[in-house]
């Protein structure tokens, strides 16, 4: 047992050092392969947190994905204790001296700090030579693209309503307080806010301190809502009507003394918008991500934003059109980040490991953590064994006897897919080459586009069958077979369905003209679905379908042919035997003359009436296996009589 025990153990550490062999040549065999860039990051915070090593790591899994070879370098800017003036003084000409010597061909820029320093700075030569791609950016003034006709990339809309969902939804807190000061991005935020909380009956905003906390109209009017306010400890008066002044400094005076009692919502980080939150006794919920999942601080539990795995991975994606396909900034949309419910597990865990816990006020949360794993909620920094402890024994089990079976055929295994991979991926090339080259040769091809009311073809396809160049999804409509208005529906309704697809309708451009098979192909990807336009290719289908209904003809009449042959060989060999017994006997009885004895005649009889009782038998046999066949034959050219 022990020997078999040290066999199998040598034949894993071989299999698991030849495939690291493997992966590394190609691996290697991947950074020789495409043009190597230069690329420089400006942070507008420090390396703690995800800006550190969590962005350093989703920049190289997106690089790896977009297969773009990169030397990166980052700028940390810290402006939480930084100035722009301070950057501009006493560090920008350190970084001009580096930027000299890493040449950048692209510039990354993360966070409203940063990008509100370059628009503001003197630094021209640098940010209008080079391509800029901002993300993360909470507020954007458009009008500045006009000046740097070379900055695009991502905004990371604050939503408030959603995040103050989820805390009603995770919590029993009625109270929800969001501190703001009245500097220009907090009025913007402010006005953002207010907004929201009008359009959700949902929610009451105290901001001007009409509700009193703690009174008997405050506490009715929370049964059913929840109280969000919007404070400020700098100019705690300046959004409230003089003749509540006295009122208002008594609620902000409780608000200082019981701030521990009150659940906060984060939507702005530095250092004059953490007065009452550093107060904060609660797990607080954030709309952004500037201090999600900090192991140091893990006062902030979950909200809604953009993750740092989505966010880069959509700013290296516009990189990649910059760098490797050639587009221009100007040309390419400032999107907008898809965002996602977040759940910190490890902050849960190290606040309840505090002195004062409050986590009894999460009636919603045990559900979601411990039992659900809900389709809404995303849950980071989980243990394995934790995320996963129904499936933890079985699966250790499993992978076990599946490392004992296939340890001595990885290498072979591993080849055959790397071969496989590389010679698909060689005649998709090829296949899409082609297609892009001979798509519209044929005249029944063109090229359309789909927007939220219209559809459009190209002038020629438009002419050739007599149809507008640009009509209403509706008109457009008429013209497919009421059959196919399921498939139609798929295109209609794209935004819901991402991906490349491929939809095949039956249409009559013109009455009487007859109707024709054609396939829209197209890919729905999410900025095609944020900006209702797609566009694809239209290609006539009849050949194949043609050719699809002459090979059930020619399958049907094949196995008309299998049908009658085997037929024709059961027949002579049912019938043979028996009838040579008839023969056999009858030419025994005529070859006598009458000179029978009584026995003989007896048994010749008995042979005639044996043989042809089996004879009759076999007969009615054939004629039960041939009915289903002559019936079908029959059905089917009564049912070509009715088509004609």
């Amino acid at each position: 047992m022990m020997r078999v025990l040290r066999i199998n153990r040598w034949l894993n550490i071989v299999a698991v050092v030849l495939m690291a062999v493997v992966l590394g040549g190609c691996e290697n065999d991947r950074k020789y392969v495409g043009i190597m860039h230069s690329i420089v990051v400006f942070h507008s915070w420090s390396d703690d947190g995800e800006d550190g090593e969590e962005f350093s790591e989703a920049l190289d899994e997106a690089l790896l994905y977009y297969n773009m070879y990169a030397d990166v370098h980052h700028i940390y800017l810290d402006m939480l204790r930084h100035t722009p003036d301070d950057i501009d003084k006493d560090f920008w000409a350190s970084y001009a001296d580096s930027l000299k010597v890493w040449n950048p061909e692209l510039i990354l820029i993360n966070d409203d700090p940063a990008l509100e320093w370059m628009l503001r700075g003197k630094h021209d030569d640098v940010f209008r030579s080079l391509p800029v791609v901002f993300a993360g950016v909470n507020k954007l003034d458009v009008s500045v693209l006009q000046d740097y006709m070379n900055l695009t990339g991502f905004v990371d809309g604050i939503d408030v309503e959603k995040a103050c969902e989820m805390i009603t939804n995770l919590t029993d807190e009625h109270t929800i307080i969001i501190e703001l000061d009245n500097n220009e991005h907090d009025r913007f935020l402010r006005d953002l806010i207010v907004e929201q909380l009008e359009e959700n009956p949902m929610f009451i905003d105290n901001s001007d301190f009409h509700l009193e906390l703690g009174s008997p109209e405050y506490q009715e009017a929370i049964q059913n809502k929840t109280c969000v306010m919007m404070v400020s400890c700098q100019n705690p008066l300046l959004f409230v009507d003089s003749s509540k002044k006295e009122k208002s400094i008594r609620i902000m005076k409780d608000l200082m003394k019981n701030a521990q009692d009150y659940t906060f919502l984060q939507v702005k980080y530095d250092v004059y918008s953490n007065t009452l939150q550093t107060r904060g006794g609660r797990p607080m919920f954030t709309c952004i991500r500037e201090q999600f999942s900090n192991p140091n601080d893990p006062r902030i539990i979950g909200g809604y934003f953009t993750d740092i795995h989505t966010q880069v991975f959509e700013q290296i994606q516009y990189a990649s059109a910059i760098l490797d396909d050639g587009q221009q900034p100007d040309v390419m949309p400032v999107s907008l980040h898809s965002k996602q419910y977040l759940i910190d597990h490890n902050a849960i865990g190290k606040f309840n490991q505090k002195e004062h816990r409050h986590l009894d006020m999460f009636s919603g949360l045990k559900e979601i953590v411990v039992e659900g794993w809900g389709e809404e909620y995303n849950i980071v920094n989980t243990p394995f064994f934790f995320k996963n402890r129904r499936y933890l024994i079985a699966g250790v089990i499993l992978f076990l006897i599946a490392l004992f079976v296939v340890g001595s055929y990885i290498l072979r295994i591993v080849s055959k897919r790397l071969k496989a991979y590389r010679e698909k991926l060689s005649d998709q090339m090829q296949g899409a080459l082609n297609f892009r080259r001979n798509i519209l040769s044929d005249a029944d091809s063109a090229v359309w586009k789909a927007s939220q009311h219209t559809l459009q073809f190209t002038s020629e396809f438009a002419k050739k069958h007599g149809i507008k160049r640009k009509m209403k999804i509706a008109e457009f409509e008429k013209h497919v077979h009421p059959d196919y208005l399921e498939e139609w529906y798929k295109l209609k309704n794209f935004r819901t369905d991402l991906g490349r697809r491929r939809i095949r309708l039956m249409i009559e451009f013109q009455s009487g003209s007859g109707w024709h098979w054609y396939d829209f192909i197209y890919n729905v990807t999410t900025e095609a679905s944020f900006r209702w336009e797609l566009n694809g290719l239209i290609t006539s289908a009849d050949d194949v379908m043609n050719q699809k209904q002459q090979l059930l003809d020619a399958v049907k009449d094949a196995k008309e042919v299998e049908l009658k042959e085997k037929f024709l060989t059961n027949f002579r060999h049912i019938l043979q035997e028996p009838l040579q017994t008839v023969l056999k006997s009858a030419r025994s009885i005529i070859s006598s003359n009458g000179q029978l004895t009584e026995e003989q005649q007896n048994a010749y009889d008995r042979d005639l009436h044996h043989g042809a009782s089996e004879l009759i038998t076999n007969i009615d046999a054939l004629v039960a296996e041939v009915q289903p066949i002559v019936e079908t034959s029959t059905s089917d050219a009564e049912e070509e009589s009715e088509d004609e």
